[in-house]
């Protein structure tokens, strides 16, 4: 893998920040249990705009899932090549700034960093940086990284309004200085809105296949960006991946980076229509997903029981569910083995990570 780059200071985001972090966690606590299965992907889009950080989990050894806008071209829709991705488990912040020399990467710091670049990437051939739509991808690696466990997708997560869940990204508090990047993993408390209240904050929401709805559970506490990482843990005490975050939205602002503001929702990315997708990209096999059945999803102050679906099929469902299914598309979007899309432009500005 060659790295070249030219840069001065701080890379650029969408959001504003000093790194190109997609996700933050807003008032959260230090993320409990184990969190091996958690890994961070850095890329660098085909526009050149700077090094983009996501959350990713490993589903086995050599497979992870990640939000498909993290390793996608927002024009084309098409999956980044694999030179222009690494993945690894260490800070990712403390990584960008341990893999440049006086501003620029340095190739041979990336090659000890613990990040390396994928084997293959599928971008979910439905997924639309607009229509915010099928937002997941799976990346394979050619080796299995030395301290990474795995986790497994809740095929149907309960979408029962009320339902608990925690989800995990990396930490912004509101003391945090302007332009410092987020560095602890972190964990918020969300449950699942009712679905009325969701599609009339995203009307598209109605429609939208792959999607479980939820909002805070304490006021100013909240996933912010566009990543983050859904989950629940079992008696056992092992942790299932039920979503990956795919916007967060308030009346009149979608996406929002309000995120603390009142009546802000989180839309997740599910999993229920994907299984068959996955298991034909990957080495991943149907016993690498679990039953929702395996969780207990009450929350404080509901009753909320375990429905064993997401689809609404029923008119309860319908009124009450954040949840809802479709059947999809198979066809692969695979960037495996393709040279990057286009030039990478340079700013004097911003931190430009090509990684051909």
């Amino acid at each position: 893998m060659k790295v070249s780059t030219i840069a001065l200071a701080a890379v650029a985001t969408a959001s504003g920040g000093a790194l190109g972090f997609e996700k933050y966690v807003l008032a959260g606590s230090s993320a409990a249990g184990s969190t091996s299965f958690v890994n961070y992907v850095i890329s660098q889009p085909v526009q050149g705009k700077g090094a983009v950080v996501c959350t990713g989990a490993f589903l086995s050894p050599t497979v992870l899932v990640t939000s498909a806008k993290c390793v996608t071209d927002s024009i084309s829709n098409k999956a980044l090549a694999v030179g222009n991705i690494l993945v690894g488990q260490g800070n990712p912040a403390e990584t960008l700034k341990n893999i440049t020399t006086n501003g620029v990467i340095d190739p041979q710091k990336v090659a000890g960093s613990g990040y390396v670049s994928p084997l293959a990437v599928f971008s979910h051939p439905g997924y639309n940086s607009i229509a915010y739509t099928d937002n997941i991808a799976v990346l394979t690696l050619a080796q299995p990284m030395a301290d990474a466990t795995s986790t497994k997708l809740i095929v149907s997560p309960s979408a029962n309004t009320g339902a608990a869940y925690t989800a995990l990204g990396l930490s912004l508090s509101t003391s945090t200085p302007s332009g410092n990047a987020p560095s602890a993993l972190q964990q918020v408390s969300l449950k699942v809105g009712n679905n009325a209240t969701c599609s009339g904050i995203w009307a598209p929401y109605a429609k939208l296949t792959n999607s479980l709805c939820l909002t805070p559970a304490k006021a100013a506490s909240n996933v912010c960006g566009s990543d983050a990482l859904l989950i629940k843990t079992a008696a056992d005490k092992s942790v299932g991946l039920a979503g990956l975050l795919n916007i967060v939205a308030a009346k009149g602002d979608v996406p929002t980076a309000q995120c603390d503001v009142e009546g802000a929702t989180d839309y997740f990315t599910t999993f229920a229509n994907y299984v068959a997708w996955m298991t034909q990209i990957t080495s991943l096999k149907q016993s690498d997903f679990v039953s929702s059945a395996t969780y207990d999803y009450a929350s404080s102050g509901s009753s909320a029981q375990e429905s064993g679906s997401s689809s609404q099929s029923s008119s309860q469902s319908a009124t009450d569910s954040g949840s809802q299914t479709s059947t999809e598309s198979s066809r692969p979007n695979s960037a495996a083995g393709l040279s990057a899309v286009g030039s990478l432009a340079m700013f004097a500005s911003v931190l430009v990570v090509s990684m051909f």
